[in-house]
């Protein structure tokens, strides 16, 4: 198989650009499918774009409308995570640092201790892939200690200059960017610049919620609690709202009454003073005293003295950050590799240059990209427009691409934890469909890799603008996935 792809990549570089799926469609199951779909009376005002391919003959399977652009949603983070392995390495590595300035008198530094962010976004995370941050922490005491420094009489910097200066995207939503899946990428992160906080509902619907605690900290924040007690089973359905300018939380919906507490994530405008804020408590605790302030350099700065290496922590490599990206689909895993690939091919990381980059990439991959506009990383962006017909032919491409076998292991298949939890739970074929999904209102989506007897097809299903409840378009949906793996 992987000869047969290797070849297939030569011919994939030779080939003019969208013959692919200029061939003629068979008549086969999966077809005739989609033709009754484009009749059902569920999808009647639907907006859909669809194609699959068999990946050896390249031969067309099914089609519906595949160069009509739409939202792509979450699994616009194929395009994302893709293009960082390929243009990164699947080894990249983050690097988050430790230096001081000054001089040791005695056990006593003189000096300032700088923090300085790699843009590493598993910084402080509790995800499976990351470190924990204690233990990181606790190694960088153990290594001030093994420098001589059991005190400090200066101030501790946290240099988040990486990315220059934090920017959301100008079409994210205002409800959006006030929770967790909003948060802004920065060169110094901490716990995905998110925070967790706990609320109890009333005794009765309508009644205010309690709000309790929240981590981690975040200085000057301000919390307004609007939040009220919803009906039994009613979920949480909370939207945070704060400004990248503010402290200020301001937090609105309701929780559920048949709850004890109810978790909800908002975003942090100032996690590199988080992360020095908790450095300096743990040092504290592990007996190395500090007296000093907690400042955030933003942009760069001419050392005023010398700085001396104390540690070092790499981040997992990009590979593992990539299949976290796809298979829980974190938005700011996925904004994060967008922008360390402007760094590296443009040398700034604003969205601009950033996207720029990811242009010039498919470009010299020579991937098709006409209709194909992006606005993020993540997908959360309603700027960004997809059509099938370039999906497919980027998945093509990463198909036949040296960085194919990592691309895969990024994928989720049914019963993974995430959005693929629950999808085709009943068919006996589930394993064989290797995708990533993304859905917000109104949009449900899928792009992969489907394997069955015959040997792999290539898809992409974008389905926008329904007006029927998910129970009744999803299962269609899944009916499609189902069909490619028989």
């Amino acid at each position: 198989m992987y000869n047969l792809r290797c070849f297939l990549g030569w011919w994939w570089l030779l080939c003019p650009a969208g013959v692919f799926a200029q061939m003629p469609e068979e008549s086969n199951a999966v077809a005739a499918y989609v033709e009754s779909l484009s009749n059902d009376e569920a999808f009647r005002h639907v907006s859909m774009s669809l194609l699959a391919i068999d990946a050896a003959t390249q031969q067309v399977v099914a089609s519906y409308r595949p160069e009509t652009a739409l939202l792509p949603a979450s699994t616009l983070k194929l395009v994302t995570t893709g293009l960082s392995l390929l243009s990164l390495g699947s080894d990249y590595r983050y690097r988050t640092s430790l230096y001081y300035d000054g001089t040791i008198t005695g056990s006593t530094l003189t000096g300032n201790l700088y923090v300085v962010g790699g843009g590493d976004p598993t910084f402080g995370s509790t995800d499976s892939i990351a470190t924990p941050v204690d233990e990181v922490f606790s190694y960088w005491a153990m290594a001030l200690k093994a420098n001589g420094i059991h005190r400090i009489k200066g101030d501790i910097v946290a240099d988040e200059t990486f990315f220059g200066v934090a920017e959301t995207p100008e079409s994210w939503m205002w409800g959006d960017i006030g929770n967790y899946y909003g948060a802004q990428p920065s060169g110094l992160a901490f716990c995905e610049n998110a925070y967790s906080a706990l609320l109890t509902p009333g005794q009765k619907e309508g009644d205010h919620a309690t709000f309790h605690s929240y981590y981690p900290f975040i200085p000057d924040a301000g919390f307004t609690n609007e939040v009220t007690t919803g009906a039994p089973g009613s979920g949480n359905q909370v939207v945070i709202y704060n400004s990248p300018f503010s402290g200020r939380q301001r937090l609105t919906g309701a929780i559920p009454a048949n709850r004890d507490t109810t978790e909800v994530k908002g975003s942090n405008n100032s996690p590199a003073y988080t992360c020095i804020y908790y450095f300096g408590e743990l040092l504290n605790q592990q007996g190395i005293h500090f007296d000093g302030a907690l400042r955030v350099v933003s942009t760069p700065e001419i050392p005023s003295a010398p700085r001396t290496l104390v540690a070092s922590h790499l981040s997992p490599p990009v590979k593992e950050i990539a299949s976290a990206t796809n298979k829980i689909s974190n938005n700011f895993f996925a904004e994060t590799l967008l922008k360390t690939i402007g760094v590296q091919r443009k040398q700034n990381a604003s969205y601009d240059s950033s996207l720029t980059a990811v242009r010039e990439l498919l470009d010299s991959l020579q991937v098709p990209a006409s209709g194909f506009k992006m606005a993020d990383g993540s997908g959360l962006s309603r700027k960004n427009y997809v059509p099938a017909q370039f999906m497919v032919d980027y998945l093509t491409m990463m198909y036949h691409s040296e960085a194919y076998e990592d691309f895969y292991y990024t994928l989720a298949t049914p019963g993974d934890r995430g959005t693929f939890l629950t999808l085709l739970h009943s068919s006996p074929n589930k394993r064989r469909l290797h995708a990533k999904s993304g859905s917000m209102g109104g949009v449900r989506c899928y792009a992969g890799y489907a394997e069955n007897p015959r040997g792999v097809i290539i898809f992409a299903i974008f389905v926008n603008n329904f007006n029927y409840k998910i129970p009744v378009i999803q299962p269609k949906i899944e009916r499609f996935l189902e069909l490619l793996t028989e």
